[in-house]
């Protein structure tokens, strides 16, 4: 099996990642700009950002590392669309061959969930709105999907007749006040989807990572997919777990 090579950018999130990993695995780390495509390196960095989604989109195997799904190193969004990381403390998704989840991943295993400490509430019966989250810039044209929303909404539209309130990171209304009184919440590939499921909402994705469960021409039927949450907190580690030796068994299965 080829053996990833990590490589790491010029900000400050990529570079602290990066070489968490790649000390704790005992990997080859080199700046991005001396990448060359070898088939016998699975390329693995964080984000997509300067230039690593490139060098993503080209490669046959990759190792992708992004924010966690629940509880995330902590970020604040400001008006003028500037995101800034307040710590690095919580949960990183690292991926094989995906951006988003694996939908082979079969491992259903509750333990890691459940020490998040995340209570799974009941659906919500008193949903009436559909959240449309709307991913970021950098996601559409990641994606090479500008009218993604549009798209969405009038396909929405052809499958319910329910209020919808487009929503994204740098909205004013908090998403947990809309959570209150949703019905469904539909996004792309946000991770604020796995939140709405705990909240019980039910979540639909269009990315095609998720699989059919998650489709939106199921959205009147309001199923929380559970298994989901179960997924991916397989999927997540903090850096002080990259150490460890249940991290050390993920990473070496990860491309199996």
């Amino acid at each position: 099996m080829n053996k990833a090579c990590v490589f790491y950018t010029d900000h400050f999130v990529n570079q602290i990642v990066t070489q968490f990993l790649a000390k704790s695995q005992k990997l080859s780390f080199q700046r991005i700009e001396n990448y060359h495509n070898n088939d016998k390196c699975i390329f693995t960095s964080y984000g997509i950002l300067r230039g690593t989604g490139d060098i993503f989109k080209k490669s046959k195997n990759y190792i992708y590392i992004d924010h966690g799904y629940f509880n995330a190193s902590e970020r604040k969004f400001s008006k003028n669309k500037v995101t800034s990381i307040i710590d690095l403390g919580g949960y990183f998704r690292i991926v094989y061959n995906d951006f988003y989840f694996r939908t082979n991943n079969k491992n259903l295993d509750e333990t890691r969930f459940k020490k998040l400490k995340i209570d799974l509430k009941d659906l919500n019966q008193k949903g009436e709105i559909i959240i449309l989250s709307e991913p970021s810039e950098h996601i559409l044209n990641f994606l090479n999907m500008p009218n993604w929303t549009k798209e969405t909404l009038n396909k929405l539209k052809g499958l319910t007749d329910r209020k919808i309130i487009i929503h994204n990171k740098f909205s004013e209304i908090p998403l947990k006040s809309l959570m209150e009184k949703a019905f469904a919440f539909v996004s792309c590939q946000s991770t604020a989807g796995f939140m709405s499921i705990s909240e019980g909402i039910p979540s639909y994705f269009t990315h095609p990572s998720f699989g059919e469960s998650s489709n939106i021409v199921n959205i009147e039927d309001r199923k929380l997919n559970h298994d989901l949450l179960f997924k991916a907190a397989n999927s997540q580690w903090k850096l002080s777990e990259f150490f460890t030796d249940e991290f050390k068994t993920y990473f070496s299965n990860i491309t199996s």
